[in-house]
């Protein structure tokens, strides 16, 4: 008997190992489908699902990194950033120099879409450090795109230096990786930084190198392209004659224009460079045409179509055009100073090419630059008193809207401890002993507190004691026990009343038509709670202790007693949104 059982448990034991290696052989074929085709592979990964409860620990935490990769590279938007440390803290201790990087990078992506910049670029920081590139299976396609990030963060915060040398990583390693077209387009990056740092120069140089090694891998579109900016520092610099060069080859082999002669959406810019052109050719009606083409064509190009207007009629000593183009070009260029922070070195270039324009017209409007500069000083003063009276506002009401929530989570947790004292207090009514007293006294005291919070509470918003209900203790506690970095712990039932009667409590209707349903059975009652409650997936995996199938069976039920959807995939916002 004994001998039968041992040959039973092996082959089990065989048929595990050989579902296991079955799973890693999949895996590592979506690994090499990654790059080149994320949304196949996302598919197949999410295929593999199914299966997942039967994964071992290491092969389920290289499903979910594998997975979050695909999503990244299919642009889905991270919420949150419980599974991303869950995967950092994995890798950290068991993983290869590439799943390290992997798992760092996730990381700083999900901060980068939650608007934390400074958190995102440590991640990404973080990443880099973990690749070994001096091992032959270093994954250099990955750990140049990671520097791509830290190079677009650093210009997020204007570091130009900075962000110089990421593009300088990004070139190199695009180049270990074998992609060419990458590490030449991170040297054409260089160019904007270059540009932003006042040294032409070097962009004009970086411009000529790039159009070179375009042109020898045969990219002949992407070598025009590089010229754009090149033609307009020539043009700045009084070199007409070289511009006139590069435009002809720009707008013949850069496959930007259509058959209108209209550029590409978002390259408007270009329009000031050939108005400028035929400005200095003395030819007015083409500049001020295409002055005016950028005008109707990029919101974000009107400072530079009314700055090349204003030089237009400075040149034509137009009085009046000056005085409306001096106007616009002014409102122009602070509007886009307050719209984004981030690119403030470019946008004082234009404010001081702004100073200089008014300085070549004061013999002409000498009167009018005086009222002009009054206004952009009473401008300035009040832009900047309305952004410090906004960040005040915004600072109180933050502060408010905390001490109000806090209000609330006092509030509910009063009532669930008095409801908890009532019961002890019907507990104990056979034993008429001290205890027995004590207990209906804090019963009391209680009840006079919750009369007196309960009238504040009822005044409160139900955004704010939505978020009161967050931060109950019963609420940190199911938390707690949900966190991957402690102990597992099953709630108890007496944990799921106070959970529920804090939900009743909070005077959501939603909560009400969950908890005092008749349709649905308790699991889904659970489940729909602590999903509006903003528990995740994996949180509602160990708080109810099933299964990946089991929690989209739950969903799938409880959606269509709910709300008449046969799906998992709506349930979520429905809960959200009703």
């Amino acid at each position: 008997m004994r001998k039968l059982i041992y040959i039973v448990l092996s082959f089990l034991l065989l048929g595990s190992c050989v579902g296991q290696r079955r799973h890693d052989t999949s895996l590592r074929r979506v690994q090499i489908l990654l790059n080149d085709a994320p949304d196949s592979a996302l598919v197949l990964l999410d295929s593999m699902e199914a299966f997942s409860a039967g994964f071992s620990r290491g092969t389920r935490m290289h499903w979910l990194l594998l997975r979050l990769s695909a999503q990244n590279k299919c642009d889905s938007v991270f919420r949150s950033d419980s599974l991303q440390l869950m995967l950092v803290g994995y890798f950290d201790h068991h993983g290869t120099p590439n799943e390290r990087m992997t798992a760092h990078y996730l990381l700083g992506r999900a901060y980068s879409d939650m608007g934390e910049a400074p958190r995102a670029l440590k991640c990404f920081l973080d990443a880099v450090s973990c690749a070994d590139t001096t091992a032959i299976d270093c994954d250099y396609s990955s750990l140049f795109r990671v520097y791509g990030q830290i190079a677009m963060s650093y210009r997020q915060q204007c570091m130009p230096e900075n962000e110089l040398e990421a593009w300088k990583n990004y070139e190199k390693y695009a180049l270990c990786a074998g992609d060419v077209y990458n590490s030449i387009r991170g040297r054409e990056m260089t160019m904007g930084v270059y540009y932003d740092m006042g040294d032409t120069t070097a962009c004009l140089r970086v411009s000529d190198q790039c159009h070179h090694m375009y042109t020898e891998q045969k990219m002949y579109q992407e070598a025009a392209n590089v010229y754009q900016m090149a033609i307009y520092i020539h043009l700045l610099n009084g070199n007409d004659k070289k511009a006139e060069e590069l435009m002809h080859i720009f707008e013949n082999e850069a496959g930007v224009f259509d058959s209108q002669g209209n550029i590409s959406k978002g390259r408007e810019v270009y329009y000031y460079s050939k108005g400028l052109f035929y400005l200095h050719k003395h030819r007015n009606d083409s500049a001020e045409f295409y002055f005016r083409k950028l005008l109707d064509f990029h919101f974000n190009c009107d400072f530079q179509a009314y700055k090349g207007l204003l030089s237009l009629y400075n040149n034509k000593g137009n009085v009046d055009s000056i005085s409306k183009y001096t106007a616009l070009y002014e409102e122009s260029v602070n509007q886009l100073l307050d719209k984004n922070q981030s690119e403030a070195m470019a946008q004082m270039t234009a404010v001081y090419d702004y100073h200089k324009m008014e300085m070549e017209a004061k013999m002409m409007a000498d009167k009018m630059k005086k009222t002009k500069w009054r206004a952009a000083i009473f401008l300035t003063t009040l832009v900047f008193l309305l952004l410090l009276g906004c960040f005040y506002y915004s600072h109180n009401k933050k502060k408010k809207d905390k001490e109000l929530a806090s209000l609330g989570a006092s509030y509910l947790n009063l009532k669930t401890q008095y409801e908890l004292t009532v019961q002890e207090v019907d507990h104990l009514k056979n034993d008429k002993g001290k205890l027995e007293e004590e207990k209906v006294m804090d019963a009391q005291v209680m009840k006079s507190q919750i009369d007196e919070l309960e009238k504040k509470y009822k005044t409160l918003s139900q955004k704010t004691k939505d978020n009161a209900l967050d931060l109950c203790d019963i609420v940190k506690k199911f938390k707690g026990m949900a966190s991957p970095k402690k102990p597992n712990v099953s709630p108890s039932s007496k944990d799921w009343k106070l959970l529920l009667d804090a939900a009743l409590s909070s005077d959501n209707p939603l909560y009400k038509k969950i908890i005092l349903s008749k349709k649905l059975i308790p699991q889904e009652i659970y489940l729909c709670t602590l999903m509006m409650l903003h528990f995740t997936n994996n949180d509602l995996l160990v708080l109810l202790n099933t299964s990946a199938q089991r929690l989209t069976n739950l969903k799938i039920s409880a959606n269509q007693k709910l709300f008449g959807e046969k799906t998992a995939k709506t349930l979520s916002q429905n809960l959200s949104t009703t």
